[in-house]
C-alpha cells in the first residue's frame, strides 16, 4: 500500500499536471507523450497491485474457500 500511495503521489499527481499544462497551450512533443506513457504505466501498475491487494485481503478473510458441493460440482446430481 505504501508503493501505492507513493506511486500515485510522486508520479501520478505530477504528471497529470505537467500534461494539463502541456495539453493547454497545446504543446504535444515528445516529452508530452514520454510522460504520458509514464503515467499509463504507473497507472496500471497501481491497477494491478491494487487488484492484488483486494485478492490477498478476500484470502485471508476466507472468501475464495472451496464450497463443497457447490452449484457448478461436475459430480452433482441433476
Amino acid at each position: 500500500m505504501p508503493f501505492i500511495a507513493g506511486n500515485g503521489i510522486l508520479v501520478l499527481i505530477p504528471a497529470a499536471l505537467f500534461l494539463a499544462s502541456k495539453a493547454k497551450v497545446a504543446e504535444f512533443d515528445s516529452t508530452f507523450y514520454a510522460v504520458q506513457a509514464l503515467e499509463l504505466l504507473a497507472g496500471a501498475t497501481n491497477i494491478v497491485l491494487l487488484g492484488l491487494n483486494t485478492r490477498d485481503g478476500f484470502k485471508v478473510k476466507g472468501r475464495f474457500r472451496a464450497r463443497p458441493g457447490g452449484r457448478f460440482d461436475a459430480k452433482a446430481k441433476v
